[in-house]
Order: C-alpha cells, then structure tokens, then sequence
C-alpha cells in the first residue's frame, strides 16, 4: 500500500515547473504548446493506467492542478496589464486640457490691452521727457524765428554734401600748396621740400582762415541788429583784406626767390608793407590763384550752414530732439505690432491645439473602450484554454482506465479566482468631452471677433502714440 499512497501523493501534486510570465500585450494562450510543455497527454495516460483520478475523487490531479495554475498567471497579466492600461489612458486623459487654454483665447482681445497698456505704461515717463525737451526745443525755436523775423525754414547742407564741403577745402589746399610748392623750390637750398613745406603753409592760412571766416563770420550780415550787421560786414571786409593779403603775399615771396634775395621772406615783406605790386606775369597769377582758392574757401565755409547765424545750429538741434521722440514713439508702435500679432499668433495656435486635442481626446475614449473589450476577449479565451486543456487531459485519462469508472467531477469545470475587473466606464469622459467641444466651437464661432477686437483695441492704443508733427512742425534739411 505505501508504494500506492506515494504514486498517489505524486499525481495528485502540483507540477513543479516555473510559472508562465505575465503578458503585458494580451497575448493568447498558446494551447498546444502549454499542452506540450506541462505533457498532459503523457501524464494522462500514466495516470488512467493506474486508476487515477479515482472514481470518488473531489480534487484535482496534479496536471490538472498544473493547468489552473498557469491560466490563473495568464488571467493574472491580463488584469494587470488592464489596470496599467486604465491608468495611462486615465493619466493621458487628465494632462489634455482644453478649457483653461479655450478661455484664454477667448479672452485674447482683453490680454493683449492689458499687455499694450503695461507697456504704455512702462514707457511713459521716458516718451514724457522726450516730448517735453522737444516741446521746449521747439518752443526755443519759434521765439528765435519771431525775434529776428524769420518766416522760412533753415536750410542746411546734408550729410553727403557737408561732407563734399568740406572735402572741397581740403583738395584747394592741396592743390593750391603743390602749386605753390613748384614755384617756390627753384629760390630755396632745400628744394622742392621746403618749398613744398612753405607753400603748404601759406595754402593753409589762406584757404582755413577764409573757410573758418565764411562759416562763423560772414554770415553776420544777414543779422536783424544793427549794430550785429555792421560786425558782420567788417568781417566780410576783413576776409577779403586777408584774402588780397596772402595773395600778394605769395606773389612777392615768389618774387623774392627769383631774384635770388638773401632773405627772400623779409624781402616779400618789405614789398607787401611798401604797397608794391609783383615783377611778372607768372607772380600776378600766383597772386589770382590764390585769391581764387581763398574765394573758394570763404564761400564754401559760408555754405555749411544756413545764412541767418544761429539759425541752423538752433534748428539741427530741435530737430534732433523730435528725432529723438519720433524714434522712441516708432519703437514703442513697433512693440504694439509685435504684441498684436504675438497674441493673434496665439489665437491661432489656441484654436489648433484645442482641436487636435479634442480629436486626441476621443481616440483614448475610444482606447478605453477598446481595452475593456480585449480585456474580455483575453479572459474568455483564457477561460476556453482552459476548458481544452482539461478536456485534452481528462479524454486521455479515460481512455487509460482500463474500463475503470471516470471521476464524476470530470464533468465539471474549475471555478477560477475572481479578480476585480477595472472600471472602463467611459461616460464622465464623454461627458467632459461634450464641454470641451462646446467650448472649441465657441471660440471657432468667435474667432473673427476676437481678431477684430484685437485690432481694434491696437488701434486705439496706437492712436495714443500721437507724433509731435500733430502739434508743432519740425524743422526740415534742405
């Protein structure tokens, strides 16, 4: 009998080998492989021979523990990997938010006049100082024109042709300083050098102190006050006088060298002090040229700004500081437009996303759906796998009996461990679904308003930024 209870003991004992793992993708149970792996048949056949299951027995045989075994394991995975499932679509679910970014678009008009007016606001007291210094440079400018009666515009050189001006003055004293220098290098020991060096000296006081003269002094002329005029036609005499000076000047220094004079630069002295003319032809052209060359100079200098003294310096000034607020208002209308189109950029972008959303939305619906319903389908197939295994194990053993009676429990089916099955329910779902498709159709319908609001409320805070042209008429370049 012991040798009956041991061979008992074994068949009745649950088979030993390793569990099979957990599927996380639902996998089905492959049952002639199972089938292969715990040898139902081979079992079944050595155990019918021997009479067991008995014909009375309540429990399952080993093989048969075996089976449950391994498709508790499968339905095991299968309910975690829905638990796992629920709980990312949940997650997914909560992270796609519509409503907070839909009634932020809906509102877009109201955060683009709060963002315009802060940074109205941030900048008023700079745009304040601007207007008020150019106010008063304005203000100074009209009582200059009413003091001395002016009812034109200044007029002065721009950049290009300033620069021209005074490029002119720098080729007549070269010019004139080579020229000279060729006359004067055939009296002197050190040549053409020093000649050079004397000629550039005399072109230098004859062109810059007739330019300088023209640019600060002549223009006095023009003066309302009398007494100012007077000055300023001295002046004019004056340069004239210098101009006529140098030149004879010249002249007699070059007379000086060709008659080989010991001391050729008191000589010409003594000849400008007598009142003497020059010797030759070639001395009273040296004397026009540099008459010439100092005209030049003197007229060019008187160019270079407007011929009412002070009147251009006054007007470049004003007009620099309504430069100055045109710039910092062209700025701040720059910025308006940047947040403008930033905020109808968002608009835009609010509204795609809340509809790819909204679609997103409803594919993990549908996932969810889709997860308790192959959840279902595993667990059935898990059930069915299990029916064909017993089945196999059970029409083997019985053809083994050697015509002993089959257990009666055969006819039944074990009853699985009952797990809780996860909550798939999907209505509060759908039901916060209807509220974000309310509000993305709300903000489709008003989208256009929204624009327009936009536009409107940037157009009035432009139409605040108003131009001093508005007020005063800024001075203008001619």
């Amino acid at each position: 009998m012991w040798l009956f209870d041991r061979l008992k003991r074994w068949a009745t004992s649950s088979n030993q080998s390793a569990p099979a793992p957990r599927h996380p993708d639902l996998h089905r149970i492959n049952v002639a492989k199972l089938s292969e792996e715990l040898k139902l048949k081979e079992q079944a056949r050595r155990l019918g021979a021997g009479g067991i299951p008995a014909a009375d027995a309540q429990s399952l045989s080993g093989p048969e523990a075996a089976v449950v075994q391994k498709v508790e394991t499968y339905r095991q995975g299968y309910f975690d990997w829905a638990v796992a499932r629920l709980n990312l679509l949940s997650l997914d679910l909560g992270k796609l938010r519509v409503a907070s970014d839909v009634n932020r678009a809906l509102n877009a008009d109201q955060e683009f006049r709060r963002l315009a007016e802060t940074t109205l606001s941030e900048r008023d007291g700079d745009l304040r100082a601007l207007a008020n210094s150019a106010h008063n440079a304005q203000a100074e400018l009209d009582r200059f024109r009413a003091a001395h009666r002016l009812d034109r515009e200044a007029r002065w050189p721009n950049g290009t042709k300033l620069f021209m001006m005074y490029s002119v003055v720098a080729v007549v004293m070269a010019v004139e300083g080579v020229l000279n220098a060729g006359f004067f290098s055939h009296g002197l020991d050190s040549g053409l050098i020093g000649g050079f060096l004397i000629a550039i000296a005399s072109a230098a006081v004859n062109v810059l102190v007739a330019f300088l003269m023209g640019k600060f002094l002549i223009r006095y002329v023009h003066h309302r006050n009398p007494g100012i005029k007077a000055l300023g036609m001295l002046a004019t005499f004056v340069a004239l006088a210098l101009i006529v000076t140098v030149g004879f000047g010249i002249a007699h220094f070059r007379d000086a060298l060709t008659s080989e004079a010991a001391e050729p630069a008191k000589t010409a002295y003594e000849a400008l002090r007598s009142g003497a003319f020059p010797h030759d032809l070639i001395s009273w052209g040296l004397f026009a040229l540099s008459c010439v060359f100092g005209l030049i100079a003197l007229f060019d200098g008187y160019a270079t700004d407007d011929p009412y003294p002070g009147y251009g310096r006054i007007s470049r000034r004003t007009q620099e500081v309504v430069e100055d607020y045109d710039a910092e208002l062209d700025h701040l209308r720059a910025e308006l437009e940047e947040l403008k189109q930033e905020e109808l950029d968002r608009l835009d972008k609010a509204l795609k996303d809340a509809q790819a959303t909204i679609a997103v939305y409803e594919s993990r619906i549908e996932d969810k759906d889709a997860a308790s319903l192959r959840l279902q389908t595993a667990l059935q197939d898990a059930d069915n796998s299990m029916a064909a295994l017993l089945s196999e194990f059970r029409s083997e053993n019985e053809l083994h009996r050697d015509g002993l009676m089959r257990p009666r429990y055969f006819d039944q089916k074990p009853t699985l461990r009952e797990l809780p099955f996860p909550d798939f329910s999907t209505a509060a779902d759908r039901a916060a679904l209807s509220t974000h498709k309310s509000l993305v159709q709300q903000l489709l319908d008003e989208v256009q308003i929204i624009r327009a609001r936009i536009q409107e409320a940037f157009n009035h805070q432009y139409d605040l930024l108003k131009p001093l042209g508005t007020h005063y008429r800024a001075p203008e370049a001619h």
